[in-house]
């Protein structure tokens, strides 16, 4: 009888904790949030180990601690659309009359989150009242302490990074990665200098269909179409004699795919302007909805990429976990399935996002075997390159499906877009992998193909010896018609960023030249960085 109490009081609390997400989640569709099957086991096991707490007092305070931390998080996401941050938490406590007064102007909107909380909590209260009557064990506060504690001790060791949240993840795991990372990490952020905001203006928008694909770890380096020796991108050099063709070099904003892709996204330049990133002023997610475009995105990998990077403003998402079997079975050919069966609008903005060159290179042989050529393994180098080539080799035949897929669903004003997040080393002075601060960890290519549509940005390829992830992040704000001007933006240097975006990180300014880029010494995004020290 008494066990069976525990149990009872364990599924009260777990479904006190977790209703938000089965009301607001699957039953009315107003989040994203959902409940994997990892996040019911932690949120049961937490809730079996508060049953066996013998201090009421110790259990009200937990209660209390979950209730307003979810709460805030619940409320931020139904009303801006994604999960908070810990940048955002304090802005929750701090502006508390202006939230107050925009939450009560959304009240016929906001509601079912309210009622939601309410539902919760009479959970949890009356789960807590009745645990009296468990079976209680000596020293348990203590093993929860352990329990809560887990979240805080990563983000310490492992830093902001590892607290991205993830859009349809649980929001329990949301709230305790994000406050985890506010107590720990929240005097780490690194200033802002005094920027100026970002001045946006519209206009017409010039292609009505723009397809930006966003590769992995691909150096343009170890291309045909470049220069490279082997010939693994015929079809690339089929296009490069289509006049609807333009190709240049690119220079990537960051060294992993994370970080990339906030920067990139969020058209970020100077380093340290991380309220460009809060604030999403310059989105490309966001500035396509703006200007009427249905918004797009498909990708082969985690949804926890893509923190920070405007899926708010994305009427449609998948990522891997929506489509392991097929994703197991084909690679990134199945991400071309779930393209074909999108209901698009009069003008759309679709990202796809691949899987494919991420190491092991050798992997995506099994798709294609014919297209492998023989291995050597004489060395590292020699073997981790080849198997490179092999993959770019995939990765041109994955592209000759994807231009013929769209050509079909969208054979009219349209244009396909192609850079990577970042390049890779492949044996390069013995060094391999792509988080070193080093020029051939940036090499991208950067591509455009236009279907049936306007030349301007093919145009602006052809006239640039390199293109950055910045540069090319303006040129597609362009084509829905907003145009940016960045009044910090400095006339001579653009900028490599490290990871850690914030905290005190590293910085890699380099300038354009007739041949390419040239990269310049490395400094720190707290310090003032202008061409008069190099």
């Amino acid at each position: 009888m008494v066990l069976r109490q525990n149990l009872i009081c364990t599924a009260l609390i777990c479904f006190g904790i977790l209703l938000p997400d089965l009301y607001l989640g699957y039953f009315l569709k107003m989040l994203s949030c959902t409940v994997p099957l990892a996040a019911l086991a932690s949120v049961m096991g937490l809730s079996a180990i508060l049953t066996m707490v013998k201090s009421r007092g110790f259990l009200v305070v937990i209660v209390v601690i979950i209730t307003i931390t979810q709460g805030i998080q619940l409320n931020h996401w139904a009303y801006f659309g994604a999960p908070i941050h810990s940048q955002d938490i304090t802005k929750a406590f701090a502006e508390f009359d202006e939230i107050f007064e925009a939450g009560s102007s959304l009240a016929n909107t906001l509601w079912p989150v309210w009622l939601a909380q309410a539902l919760s909590l009479a959970l949890l209260i009356y789960g807590t009242m009745r645990i009296k009557k468990c079976r209680h064990f000596p020293f348990m506060w203590i093993l929860v302490l352990s329990v809560l504690a887990i979240n805080p001790v990563l983000s310490y060791i492992r830093g902001p990074q590892f607290f991205h949240n993830k859009p349809t993840a649980s929001t329990i795991h949301n709230t305790l990665r994000s406050f985890s990372d506010w107590l720990v990490n929240s005097q780490t952020s690194v200033h802002n200098f005094g920027y100026k905001a970002y001045e946006i203006t519209y206009g017409q928008p010039k292609i009505k269909n723009v397809v930006l694909i966003m590769g992995e770890s691909q150096s343009s380096r170890y291309m045909q179409m470049y220069g490279y020796k082997q010939a693994n991108t015929p079809f690339l050099e089929e296009l490069k004699g289509d006049r609807n063709f333009a190709y240049t070099k690119g220079i990537s904003t960051s060294l992993a795919t994370i970080e990339a892709l906030q920067l990139f996204f969020n058209n970020f330049h100077n380093p340290g302007f991380i309220d460009l990133i809060r604030n999403k002023s310059a989105n490309l997610f966001r500035l396509a909805r703006h200007q009427g475009y249905k918004t797009f995105l498909i990708s082969a990998q985690g949804e926890g990429l893509f923190h920070e990077t405007g899926t708010q403003y994305m009427d449609y998402f998948s990522f891997k976990k929506d489509m392991l079997k097929p994703l197991k079975e084909k690679g990134d050919e199945a991400l071309l399935d779930v393209l074909v069966e999108m209901k698009f609008s009069d003008k759309n903005f679709i990202v796809i996002h691949l899987r494919h060159i991420h190491e092991p290179f050798g992997e995506y042989a099994k798709y294609h075997p014919e297209l492998a050529k023989s291995i050597s393994k004489d060395s590292r180098e020699n073997q981790a390159q080849q198997e490179y080539s092999n993959a770019i080799a995939y990765h041109d035949n994955w592209v000759k499906q994807c231009v013929t897929c769209i050509r079909k669903i969208l054979p009219n004003d349209t244009i396909i877009i192609f850079t990577s997040d970042h390049g890779q080393l492949v044996g390069e002075r013995g060094l391999f992998g792509h988080n070193l601060m080093q020029p051939e960890v940036v090499d991208v290519p950067v591509w455009a193909y236009a279907i049936n549509a306007d030349l301007c940005l093919n145009n602006y390829l052809k006239s640039q010896t390199v293109c950055s992830h910045y540069d090319l992040g303006k040129q597609i704000a362009n084509l829905f018609g907003a145009h940016i001007h960045n009044p910090n933006e400095h006339p001579n240097l653009q900028y490599v960023h490290g990871t850690e975006l914030h905290k005190n990180y590293p910085v890699m300014p380099w300038k354009k030249t007739k041949k390419g880029a040239e990269f310049l010494k490395i400094e720190l995004a707290n310090g003032r960085i202008d061409d008069k020290s190099h």
